[in-house]
């Protein structure tokens, strides 16, 4: 029997028992093979779900910042639109506001004119009539002087209507000027007599100015210049109120008043006010009145309702009211007039301030004084006045021979009195010649300009003297003047 036929009967032959054992070696490990059991299944499944979860939660996750990132590019395109709108309008507002200054100005100086012509005619009356008592009072003192009577009358009537001019001339000085305005204390009282003066010439036959002023008003502080102007735009408002075809009332009244919180609660505010002590000027007209409505438009520029006109007065009185922090209410009704009433913020104890002292009338001084004028007339009489004091005077008649003069007696000098404007070397550029010279001798300029000390920018000056003057006025600078020589150096 074969091999082979022997293993088909016998079957497979098994290997040996021991054969598939083996001691095991040094360091070997028994491994047993067996199925996975339920607990790793189950740690497998919540594993996989867990990370299912996660996955989703990360993807809701996405999609919710991807919507705020939509949302926060939305918005700053909004934001973005909007930073040009308001940019754009920033832009649109700057140049209205522009537009808006450039027409108040336009507005002041309009209203300036205008009020310079009213001012100009009522002058020009005044003017002739005072001319015509200078003259007059000039010719009755000549007979009177003949015939051996007292001229001081005639003198004293020469004097006055010489100072009334004189006012007269300042305010047109005042209007025909661009400069800066000039806030020092102002006597509203005496500002409404100089708007009465001005007005007693040009008003309607119809219209009546009266005034009603305090005795001991505050002072207050301002520019009188645009005070003045303030009142004579409501008084020429107020004349042109009155109907022509009956008799109008305008009446100016100042007082002194103290608002409180009730008060400032009644009638129309233009201009609202704070609690305290106000000098009030108030002008009241008997004119035709004005419709609410009309009366908060009133102060609107170039607003008006009359058939020809300006409409620009109001609207400068508010802003000069409001540039010196001041207030304004206004009452008015239909044919029953109406009433302006301005209230400016009274300077503290301005009332008590005791009258300036009067100047000794019988002093005297001593040395020369040099005297500088190109107008013959005026050197004259400033000669007169200072040797009535007991100076004796050098006379120059321009700028250059001042100065020469100056250069060979000014160790002789008690002090020098020169006009500003003349031809040639005018006084400013022969004062600082001068002052090279000797800077001890004092130097006062004059001028019939409407300047002040400050408009000069000089240093050193003694001072300044505004023509026209009176022989008080020039004892006054001629003091000051001596006394800052008298002054040791600083």
């Amino acid at each position: 029997m074969s091999d082979r036929e022997r293993a088909r009967q016998t079957g497979p032959a098994g290997p040996p028992p021991g054969a598939g054992k083996s001691a095991p070696g040094p360091g070997s490990v028994a491994v047993e093979s067996r199925g996975i059991s339920e607990e790793v299944l189950r740690e497998a499944n919540e594993g996989l779900v867990l990370a299912t979860v996660n996955a989703q939660a990360m993807t809701d996750a996405a999609e919710q910042a991807a919507a705020q990132l939509r949302e926060a590019n939305e918005s700053l395109v909004i934001a973005t639109v909007n930073a040009q709108t308001l940019a754009q309008a920033a832009e649109q507002a700057a140049a209205q506001i522009s537009y808006t200054a450039h027409l108040e100005a336009q507005l002041l100086e309009a209203q300036k004119l205008e009020t310079l012509g009213v001012l100009a005619g009522g002058v020009a009356h005044d003017f002739n009539n005072l001319l015509t008592a200078m003259l007059g009072n000039a010719n009755l003192g000549t007979m009177a002087a003949e015939e051996g009577r007292s001229v001081a009358p005639y003198f004293a009537a020469i004097e006055k209507a010489a100072m009334r001019a004189a006012s007269l001339t300042r305010q047109l000085l005042a209007y025909a000027g661009t400069g800066k305005p000039v806030m020092a204390e102002v006597d509203l009282g005496i500002v409404v007599k100089e708007v009465i003066q001005v007005f007693t010439a040009s008003l309607p036959r119809n219209v009546t100015l009266s005034c009603d002023l305090a005795e001991r008003l505050p002072l207050v502080h301002g520019d009188a210049t645009q005070i003045f102007q303030v009142l004579m735009n409501l008084v020429t408002n107020a004349a042109e109120a009155c109907q022509t075809d009956r008799e109008g009332r305008i009446n100016i009244r100042t007082r002194e008043e103290y608002m409180d919180e009730a008060a400032l609660g009644v009638g129309h505010w233009v201009l609202p006010l704070t609690p305290g002590r106000y000098a009030t000027l108030d002008v009241r007209d008997t004119g035709e009145g004005m419709e609410p409505e009309v009366v908060k438009r009133a102060f609107e520029p170039f607003f008006t309702t009359k058939f020809t006109g300006r409409g620009l007065g109001l609207a400068a009185v508010m802003g000069i009211i409001r540039s010196h922090g001041g207030g304004l209410w206004v009452g008015s009704e239909p044919d029953c007039g109406s009433s302006f009433k301005i209230f400016m913020p009274a300077m503290a104890d301005s009332a008590l301030m005791p009258p300036p002292e009067a100047l000794p009338q019988a002093w005297r001084g001593q040395g020369r004084i040099l005297v500088v004028d190109d107008e013959l007339a005026v050197g004259q009489v400033a000669r007169s006045m200072a040797e009535h004091f007991g100076f004796s005077v050098l006379d120059a008649r321009d700028g250059l021979e001042a100065v020469e003069l100056f250069r060979l007696h000014h160790g002789e000098l008690a002090m020098v009195l020169m006009d500003l404007i003349m031809p040639g070397m005018g006084g400013q550029e022969a004062f600082r010649e001068m002052r090279k010279i000797d800077s001890t001798v004092p130097v006062v300029l004059s001028s019939g300009y409407n300047v002040s000390d400050t408009d000069l920018f000089v240093e050193g000056l003694a001072g300044l003297l505004k023509k026209p003057y009176r022989l008080a006025e020039f004892q006054e600078a001629l003091q000051r003047a001596l006394a800052m020589r008298l002054l040791p150096p600083g």
